[in-house]
């Protein structure tokens, strides 16, 4: 089954910006709101903190730290101000409890240190990092973790039901479990807090740093630590139906009761999946997005319900085919955003082949006003149908996520244009009516210059999608990392799995009510024409009974004449012109149809002016 979706889909809505500019952002280390951490230490805005062994840690703001590289070296900040604390000027120092000593230097090294200046972990951070970013929206990660699972999750002892609300406490579904079911529970929401704590450490990493740290060799080291960090076993996953605390309940009922007297459109946003989700498990998801803040949720469903109410007019394009005047096939050849396969855990499982992204040809098809019908008929409606497939397989898979993979293999800087991101934004924009809807991203096969990327693309994410993020720098750690969380006949052909390929996955879409044959795009060539180079040609062959029917795709409104050609005889097919109504509105011509087995030929030429058309070959999907 082929169905597709958005770059950075349900990262919901940002709240706050998260732009950094990398002229005025003060880098962790210079300008000393970070030092080396006492592992599960907290500090907020240079406050003091509870460290590992009982020790308390106070890190206040000073210009310059300097690391030491040395057993018998000092640190110091900013030279002759080093631990003045009455001096007037800032620095960095530790505060023990009685009997607790200055042993916390014996558990650093050298090597740690090094390792500090690179990539940690343990990093402090103040809202002055980035003050455009909310520091709520770093401690939301910390209470409500977003972890990463590789099987499905437990059956509830009760079922979940609305109509009784104490099944979505944890207390009732645990009750009457004995000492050590008390014990275990602890012990997961320790383990949830330090989940917690390493997840909020990537969004910060991910999010402030300044684009001339982002390197793709940091990028990776920071989710190879991130893995480290987060294999702990039995960790409680927050905020979801069965695991609530009172106080998370009583957010539920007044959640569910405001939308019942206020506007409508919030009521249909939040239970616009409900064909696919139980109320409960939507009340939750919007609430986990805003730390069960009921104002804040309503907060976020205003900024959604102008673009919903938008689309909802026209019923979010069920019929892609008719709300674009193209195939869904033909969007994908130039934007390859399949779902194939679901996960260990049931989520579905989105593929995006950013190598594969063509700028100039979706120029070519569609403007960008239109694209966000694309997102709305992805999510509203093919969404649902692969959350639907993951249900029928196993009932027990409740969550209304998926999990995500860009593969940037063979992606180049000239496919990292403006239009590109307006296509994003375009996805964001319908995304934020639906947060909390991605399990885990996860970035594979990053080039070398991709932290470049990464420097304009984090403005487009919050923190806690971020969060969720991976990057791997090698086809063989992000193949090791895809295996760990989907089962091999889950996983397409291409990453040496035994399910369909993304080609063949893409075919198995339907575009929308009208149905008809699915169409799979097996010619997608693009021609760049100038006034020096005006004729271009592609060849190609067909096996016998194999059936072709070619299209042409362009802004060009003077456009150009085309000719299919059987090569093999040197006989003419078809001949037409290529000629827009309006300048710079896309437009398409059919060519013709061919049946093998041959040699064929596509040619085209200029009328005047230059132009870049887009010439697809579709045959119907077996």
């Amino acid at each position: 089954m082929g169905k597709f979706s958005s770059p950075f889909r349900c990262c919901g809505s940002k709240g706050n910006n998260a732009a950094v500019d990398s002229d005025a952002h003060r880098n962790a280390i210079g300008n000393g709101t970070a030092t080396r951490g006492i592992p599960d230490a907290e500090t907020t805005n240079g406050h003091h903190g509870n460290a590992r062994g009982g020790k308390r840690v106070t890190i206040v703001e000073n210009d310059l730290m300097h690391v030491p590289q040395s057993p018998g070296e000092k640190q110091w900040c900013n030279g002759s101000h080093a631990g003045s604390v009455g001096s007037g000027r800032s620095s960095v120092y530790f505060d023990t409890f009685e009997g607790g000593g200055d042993d916390w230097q014996d558990s650093l090294n050298v090597e740690s240190f090094d390792v500090t200046l690179q990539i940690d972990g343990q990093y402090f951070f103040t809202a002055k990092d980035d003050p455009t970013i909310s520091a709520e929206a770093f401690d939301g990660i910390k209470m409500y973790p977003p972890l990463r699972t590789t099987e499905l999750d437990p059956i509830p002892r009760s079922p979940i039901s609305i109509s009784n609300m104490d099944t979505l406490l944890h207390t009732y579904q645990h009750e009457g479990e004995g000492v050590n079911s008390m014990i275990r529970s602890e012990e997961a929401d320790i383990a949830a807090g330090k989940a917690g704590v390493a997840l909020e450490h990537q969004a910060r990493r991910m999010t402030l740093l300044a684009s001339k740290e982002m390197t793709t060799e940091y990028l990776g080291e920071c989710t190879n630590l991130l893995l480290k960090e987060l294999k702990m076993p039995n960790v409680r996953e927050k905020g979801f139906p069965g695991e609530l605390t009172e106080e998370e309940l009583e957010a539920v009922k007044k959640f569910r009761s405001e939308l019942q007297t206020r506007d409508p459109i919030y009521r249909q946003i939040v239970f616009a999946l409900s064909a696919v989700e139980k109320e409960a498990y939507a009340l939750c998801r919007f609430l986990r997005a805003r730390k069960f803040d009921v104002e804040k949720v309503f907060e976020l469903l205003d900024e959604a319900k102008v673009h919903y109410a938008k689309a909802k007019e026209s019923d979010f394009y069920p019929d892609l085919e008719q709300a674009l005047g193209f195939s869904r096939s033909v969007f994908l050849s130039q934007y390859p955003a399949v779902f194939s396969g679901n996960a260990k855990n049931g989520c579905p499982v989105l593929y995006l082949k950013l190598g594969s992204i063509q700028p100039e040809g979706i120029k070519c098809i569609v403007t960008v006003d239109k694209i966000a019908r694309f997102f709305w008929n992805d999510v509203v409606h093919a969404f649902p149908s692969v959350l639907k497939t993951g249900r029928d397989f196993n009932p027990n898979f409740v969550r209304t996520e998926n999990v995500t993979v860009y593969d940037l293999k063979g992606i180049s800087r000239s496919q990292i244009t403006s239009d590109t991101f307006e296509v994003i934004k375009a996805g964001n924009q319908v995304m934020s009516s639906f947060p909390e809807t991605l399990h885990c991203l996860l970035i594979m096969n990053a080039p070398s210059w991709f932290g470049l990327i990464w420097a304009v693309a984090k403005k487009l994410i919050d923190p806690r999608t971020a969060s969720k993020i991976e990057v791997f720098t090698s086809a063989k750690s992000g193949d090791k990392r895809l295996n760990e969380l989907i089962d091999k006949s889950q996983i397409p052909s291409n990453y040496g799995g035994d399910g369909p390929s993304l080609v063949e996955a893409a075919a198995g879409g339907s575009s929308g009510p009208s149905g008809g044959r699915s169409k799979m795009v097996v010619i997608n060539e693009l021609l760049t024409m100038t006034k020096k180079k005006s004729e271009m040609s592609h060849d190609f062959e067909l096996e016998a009974g194999q059936r072709m029917t070619l299209s042409v795709y362009t802004r060009c409104k003077t456009g150009a004449s085309a000719e299919l050609l059987r090569s093999d005889g040197g006989s003419m097919t078809t001949k037409i012109d290529v000629v827009g109504d309006e300048e710079d509105e896309p437009y398409s011509r059919t060519i013709g149809a061919v049946v093998g087995p041959g040699s064929f030929t596509v040619k085209l030429k200029l009328v005047s002016d230059p132009g870049v058309f887009l010439v697809l070959g579709s045959t119907d999907a077996n």
